[in-house]
Formats: C-alpha cells, structure tokens, sequence
C-alpha cells in the first residue's frame, strides 16, 4: 500500500491547492507526497512543500484519514490529511520538482465543486465550515519506549 501525506492551509475563506492537468482536465491537489520508507510523515510534508511550492509549512494535527482502492493504473493509497498551522513565505510553483501547472486558492464554499486529489472535497467543507472544528491528535512516535 502506498502512503501519502499532505497538508490543507487555509487562508481567508481559501485552501492552498496545486494545480495539474490530468486526461485533459484541470485538477486541484492538496499539496504533499507519497511517503518514502523511513521517512517521517511530517517530514514528508515539509519536504514536499518546500521543494515544489519553496515555503516553509507547520503542520499541525490530522484532519482524516482516507484509503483509495487501487486500479489498473495506481496502488491502493492511504491518504494522511495534516492541517497546515503556518506557511513561512509565498508559495509559488517550482516547475523543476513538480507538474504542478500554478497554485490555486480553491474557496471553501465550493469545495464540493472542484475536482480534488484526493476526492475529499465534502469532508473538508464540513471540516472548515464546522465551528468545533475536530481533528485526530498526531503521536510523532508512538514507540518512544521501544518495548520490543
């Protein structure tokens, strides 16, 4: 199974996406990557952000957690959804480490609207719209003491 983690920043009303062209049509990501082996998943997502959109991101908590069953063409993924607590410069699109084609602020309200990699457009208009926002407490490593 692959792994991906990714980050949601969302400012005024307005989530960073990335923006691709897949089979002819425009796509929105959420910025972030597949996992490598022995690669922290925060570290994941930092590395991410800084080598395709060259910004320093905070990531905070895990807002879900969703499994895309595999096809002919891509592997089963597990997607790790962070909220991004803070973003340190401008993000801009670095053509060299990605086929990203510009950024996007894609408006909380029309989330359901756009088409979403991964497809969880509806869970983060109700994660953003929801004054009691909810999030899943991320342990960094869960295996401190080693008892085995």
């Amino acid at each position: 199974m692959r792994v991906r983690a990714s980050a949601v920043f969302e400012q005024g009303g307005k989530i960073l996406c990335m923006e691709y062209i897949y089979g002819g049509k425009k796509v929105y990501a959420i910025p972030g990557g597949g996992v490598d082996h022995d690669v922290p998943l925060h570290e994941t997502i930092v590395d991410e952000w800084k080598s395709e959109l060259g910004v320093k991101v905070e990531v905070g908590d895990i807002i879900m957690v969703g499994e895309a069953l595999g096809t002919k063409r891509h592997p089963q993924t597990l997607h790790i959804i962070f909220v991004a607590e803070a973003l340190h410069g401008t993000p801009k699109v670095r053509p060299e480490n990605t086929h990203s084609l510009e950024i996007a602020w894609v408006p909380i309200s029309k989330l359901n609207e756009y088409p979403l990699y991964p497809d969880v457009g509806k869970q983060l208009y109700e994660y953003f719209s929801n004054s009691a926002q909810r999030s899943i407490s991320f342990t960094q490593n869960c295996m401190e003491r080693g008892y085995w």
